[in-house]
């Protein structure tokens, strides 16, 4: 009968997340990006990259203007619940400093705050037009958490952790047992619970494949019960794609994906690995999805490392990813600090701090302009693509009346003319520069 009636429910429901397509997300991983409250310091090591550096919601609220300048309209934060124990690994101590290791979901770790601070900030974002995504686990709890041993029957450990996606201990951490009606109403209620008292627009639900997808059914009611219609559900599908997102977009259990597909082959054409025939193929029809469902395309997360590292560190590329990331269908993603040309390598430096002196302005400033222009031009974030030309060295594609042409020849080619007249963004499309690109327009 429940299973019944969860069916009926969501046949009926419909989100209104269309407008989510149009939005530009920034990634903050909160101990890493503005320290607002140096009280709160708890075992702080700038000179270790597994520890915390500070970073705190008071830090991110005090920056909101940075982000909404750089046209950014939502911003997506780390989890912020009570973090478990410290381990060492090889590289020394590991802090929980990302906050994908919890010990207590119905607090929020007092190294990034409080409560009353996560409201404060989304009410600073709305003021400003910016939504909140907070980023929420259901997998696992922390290693050596409070529950491993005041609760060990809630968790698959050791022997118990199975060699399947659902039943694995991911890494070796506890795994939640979310079959069971218990653990699944606890958890349920404390994450729902701080985003009805605080206000967030949405979640990202971490390590989405992990979990059963009755779960994800009932958690699909519940937050439209509980959090409305319109609260946001986007998901972390490792390698995610069109393909991987047909499940549950069918069952309508997420509103969207990240698109780990676009970041590949972006890399691979960027740097010779993939020509721009081959790549025109995928992107035009990359986003051939169902519904208003939406694919939400990166160039970096904070699992990998930093695209203009695996670049090395070659901006004019970054440059056309940045060109490449404004013209795809579905909101885009930007890693805190890559706008500034961050360029933290594999792991742990991916994680770097922001950088507040700056970095490389120029190329913020082209970032400014490229979000400007997705903004004010619609035939930027929807519409078919058609691929105009791809070979030789040169890629140009359109939307609508919008056409985007990228150099990746090393020498400079003239653009075929009277495919524009206005020009939007970059150089002369009749002679761009090798690593180039140009915007314009048919008006």
């Amino acid at each position: 009968m429940l299973r019944r009636l969860l069916c009926l429910f969501l046949l009926v429901a419909t989100p209104a997340v269309a407008d989510w397509k149009d939005e530009i997300i920034y990634f903050v991983m909160v101990d890493r990006f503005a320290d607002g409250d140096p009280s709160n310091n708890e075992g702080v090591n700038l000179e270790n990259p597994l520890a915390f550096h500070g970073g705190d919601l008071k830090g991110l609220t005090e920056r909101l203007d940075y982000i909404a300048d750089l046209g950014a309209t939502a911003i997506w934060l780390t989890p912020v619940n009570q973090q478990g124990p410290s381990i060492e690994v090889a590289e020394g101590t590991f802090q929980p400093h990302h906050g994908y290791w919890a010990d207590e979901f119905n607090a929020i770790d007092p190294r990034y705050g409080t409560e009353d601070d996560l409201r404060a900030l989304v009410e600073a974002a709305h003021a400003r037009g910016i939504k909140v995504l907070l980023d929420v686990v259901y997998n696992h709890v922390g290693y050596n958490a409070t529950w491993t041993k005041t609760r060990p029957h809630w968790l698959r450990q050791g022997a118990e952790c199975g060699g399947d996606a659902i039943t694995l201990c991911l890494a070796g951490l506890p795994d939640l047992k979310t079959e069971r009606f218990d653990v699944r109403s606890a958890i349920l209620d404390a994450h729902i619970g701080l985003a009805e008292r605080t206000g967030v627009d949405g979640f990202r639900l971490d390590t989405y494949k992990h979990i059963d997808p009755d779960f994800w059914a009932a958690h699909r009611v519940v937050t439209r019960l509980r959090l409305g219609e319109d609260f946001f559900l986007l998901g972390e599908i490792w390698d995610g794609d069109k393909y991987l997102a047909k499940a549950p977009f069918e069952a309508d259990t997420l509103d969207g994906i990240f698109d780990f597909t676009f970041r590949d082959h972006v890399q691979k054409m960027l740097t010779g690995i993939e020509d721009p025939e081959r790549f025109a193929r995928y992107f035009t029809n990359r986003h051939d999805i169902e519904g208003d469902k939406v694919l939400a395309p990166f160039l970096s997360n904070h699992d990998m490392p930093m695209l203009l590292a695996m670049m090395r560190g070659d901006t004019a590329k970054l440059r056309q990813a940045f060109a490449l990331l404004m013209f795809a269908e579905g909101p885009p993603v930007i890693s805190w600090g890559e706008e500034q040309g961050r360029r933290g390598k594999a792991w742990p430096l991916n994680r770097e701090d922001m950088d507040w002196t700056g970095g490389d302005t120029a190329l913020t400033d082209d970032v400014k302009a490229l979000i400007a222009l997705r903004r004010a031009e619609p035939d930027m974030r929807g519409g078919p693509v058609q691929t105009v030309y791809a070979a030789n060295g040169l890629l140009i594609l359109r939307r609508g009346a919008v056409t985007l042409a990228l150099n990746l020849s090393d020498t400079p080619v003239p653009v075929v003319q009277g495919l524009g007249k206005r020009v939007l963004f970059g150089g002369d499309p009749m002679a761009l520069a090798p690593s180039g690109v140009a915007i314009f327009a048919a008006d």
